[in-house]
């Protein structure tokens, strides 16, 4: 027990006269800022606040308004990036809105509602095109419904949409700052 306390005092003491300069703070605060958005985003998600909650908790932070919306869309590129179905991303979208203008939050659910309008044409199309071929090989019916999400087709199309997708986000964002 005594070494262990011996080795406490020795890095207290060599640590004793080390402080924080005023860059190495702001980076501290804004990764503070950054997790502390980040658990406001994930209760929202997961549905445990609801909007006028995450409002208040979002003005609640200690940041210029600038700062929030760069945060916040940090937070979307990387949710995006991260997330498979962007008909499931409705609640980051929402996210977003509460931070940056009434404007921007309509670009924003606009570019939303085209890419999922265009992941529905192209999954109509891919369906009836595995149906087609369904068909061809003996396999026909009022029943048979395929798993278009299991086909490569559907993942190599359903990736373009989201990367192009995810190009006019980034154009979007750049817009905004």
């Amino acid at each position: 027990m005594a070494e262990i306390k011996s080795a406490i005092e020795l890095a207290m003491e060599k640590t004793k006269g080390l402080v924080m300069d005023d860059r190495e703070k702001r980076s501290l605060a804004l990764k503070e800022l950054a997790a502390g958005m980040m658990t406001i985003y994930r209760r929202y998600r997961e549905g445990l606040s609801g909007d006028d909650e995450t409002k208040a908790q979002l003005d609640a932070l200690e940041c210029d308004s600038a700062g929030k919306r760069k945060i916040a869309l940090d937070i979307l590129g990387d949710e995006f990036e991260a997330g498979d179905d962007v008909a499931q991303m409705a609640p980051l979208f929402s996210f977003i809105g509460f931070v940056v203008d009434e404007k921007a939050r309509r670009e924003l659910l606009a570019l939303q509602k085209e890419c999922l309008g265009e992941l529905e044409k192209i999954r109509g199309s891919i369906a009836s095109r595995i149906t087609q071929d369904l068909a061809a090989s003996g396999i026909k019916g009022d029943s048979v419904e395929p798993n278009i999400e299991a086909w490569p087709v559907w993942k190599k199309a359903s990736s373009d949409v989201r990367r192009a997708f995810r190009r006019q986000i980034d154009k979007w964002k750049e817009g905004l700052l």
